[in-house]
């Protein structure tokens, strides 16, 4: 093309210039819509791949807080029995089996680390921006900040525990060997002795509010993971279901 273009030139046939040179530009344009449209392809599918992969992460995120929440909140109505009878002295009819569970779930603060991984993919990318729309955008960040907040506040919660049982031994409360257990070790309790540590009671006290805290916290996030999947559901038209997983 370009050469007839130049002999058209030398003989100054400006009807053949025009005409080839509309062919030109024409063939160029062409060439840059399929380009695009290559582009354009390529990235559709790249944003409904991840968004497939971002719609299983947040189902697993569903199940891993379920399970969460049946941990830190199984245990809620003993660890009240507990906690009444602690402050009240009053053992008598207590199953010391379950006081004793009740008393152990106060002492602790799971981590909290649902999958994420593919959002952390899509935001280094940058092809976090490129999905749905600012609905869905929404409801993904609000699920993120507040998962920040709460591992932000277990870490508080883990450090307070930390520096309220730093070097204290409570009368009453004492590690034994126990080859049945998980980690071969239990705590054994003397709950009369117990009650009458006002220091023990307190701490108690407190760590339960703690734990209280952590199953609200945890109820916030999981209600956000699973608006946030029902939004991935709309865009991708595709159920929200949680698969099973194991306990966090």
């Amino acid at each position: 093309m370009l050469k007839r273009l130049g002999h058209a030139l030398h003989r100054q046939d400006w009807a053949t210039i025009a005409i080839e040179f509309v062919l030109l530009v024409l063939g160029v344009f062409l060439g840059i819509q399929v380009a695009n449209w290559n582009e354009d392809r390529q990235l559709e599918a790249r944003r409904s791949a991840a968004l497939s992969r971002l719609h299983a992460e947040s189902e697993a995120a569903i199940a891993y807080l379920e399970r969460r929440m049946g941990v830190i909140a199984g245990e809620a109505d003993l660890r009240t029995e507990a906690l009444r009878r602690l402050s009240d002295n009053d053992w008598e009819g207590a199953d010391p089996v379950q006081m004793a569970e009740a008393l152990d779930s106060i002492q602790y603060a799971p981590a909290v680390s649902p999958p994420r991984g593919v959002y952390d993919e899509l935001i280094s990318t940058g092809l976090y921006s490129e999905l749905g729309d600012p609905r869905l955008r929404k409801a993904v960040s609000d699920y993120i900040a507040q998962l920040a907040y709460l591992e932000r506040q277990v870490d508080f919660i883990r450090a307070r525990l930390v520096a309220r049982n730093d070097g204290r031994l409570f009368q009453g409360a004492r590690p034994v060997f126990d080859p049945g257990a998980r980690r071969q070790i239990r705590t054994a309790y003397d709950f009369p002795a117990l009650s009458a540590d006002p220091a023990f009671v307190a701490n108690t006290v407190e760590n339960n509010a703690a734990t209280i805290a952590q199953v609200d916290w945890t109820r916030d996030l999981l209600d956000k993971a699973k608006a946030m999947c029902a939004e991935i559901a709309r865009i991708e038209g595709q159920p929200c279901k949680a698969p099973v997983e194991n306990a966090p």
